[in-house]
């Protein structure tokens, strides 16, 4: 009997024939909700290398030797442009592959930033949010950058690229719209939050973000406390966490104030899903 089973699995593997090679050129993106931004584009004419896997965060991620080899090999890398790891890397990377073309994907975003200095002739911006992937407005100019880079690199297939930029695009108009509906008449317009990730949301929508943590470090009793304060002024109870944080100290908050804590995923690959489930979320804290 364990002959004719050792059997079976022998003719079942034969029979599946060898892996499948993926021959298609690759291109790099620095999180997951790029990938889905890139592959609307795109379409399956590329293979798409993540960088920041499941789990962790971009802002403290660093990229294993594997990983740079893989970059290497990459025809594009589209960027954030403003999460530390990315300007290591990509300056590690265009060292010994002049070939590959990077694409800040920020690159037309009116960015938020803790300081800004005009020196006249350019402006240098100081604590940049990182998060522009969590903007429908946003996400529409980096699948624009993203659309001009690959018509550049890919000029034969400059209609198809247009043509699923064009259709991602008025779908982003319509959730835009929807969201500011939404939004609209919310009995309150603040939330709380433990890692300041809604920046660019917040703006959008005339919300404003209220973080427990302050300036990437844990806060401190006294930081907790002012939170506290304020959040009971502006009649909040729940805390909102992205799920790759601890929950000890939003949780804290969460019982002084008499709510919850509500994770949201905003680093999910399926980005159009994630972006209606926070605006969901929110809207229940900002109406509750």
């Amino acid at each position: 009997m364990r002959i004719f089973a050792l059997f079976i699995i022998a003719l079942l593997a034969a029979c599946s024939g060898p892996e499948l090679k993926d021959d298609r050129q690759q291109i790099t993106v620095s999180i997951l909700p790029q990938k889905y931004m890139a592959e609307r584009i795109a379409g399956d004419n590329f293979r798409i290398n993540v960088m920041v896997p499941p789990g962790a965060s971009p802002e403290t991620y660093e990229p294993t030797p594997g990983q740079m080899q893989a970059v290497a090999n990459s025809l594009i890398y589209f960027s954030i442009g403003y999460i530390e790891f990315e300007r290591t890397l990509l300056r590690n990377v265009l060292a010994g592959n002049s070939d590959m073309v990077a694409v800040n994907t920020s690159r037309g975003m009116d960015m938020i930033a803790a300081e800004t200095v005009d020196h006249g002739d350019h402006v240098h911006l100081y604590g940049v949010d990182p998060h522009i992937w969590i903007s429908i407005p946003g996400v529409k100019i980096q699948a624009g950058n993203m659309t001009e880079a690959l018509i550049e690199t890919d000029p034969g297939n400059k209609d198809f690229y247009l043509d699923n930029y064009a259709a991602f695009a008025s779908e982003l108009d319509s959730l835009h719209v929807s969201l500011a509906e939404k939004f609209s008449n919310a009995r309150r317009s603040s939330f709380l939050i433990f890692h300041p990730a809604l920046g660019y949301f917040a703006r959008d929508y005339s919300l404003n973000q209220i973080a427990i943590e302050q300036d990437g470090k844990s806060p401190t009793a006294a930081n907790m406390r002012s939170v506290i304060d304020l959040a009971r002024k502006e009649d909040i109870r729940d805390v909102i966490i992205q799920m790759e944080f601890e929950r000890e100290n939003a949780g804290a908050v969460a019982r002084e104030l008499g709510g919850n804590v509500i994770e949201i995923d905003p680093l999910s690959e399926n980005w159009m899903e994630t972006m209606e489930d926070i605006a969901e979320k929110i809207s229940g804290v900002l109406n509750r």
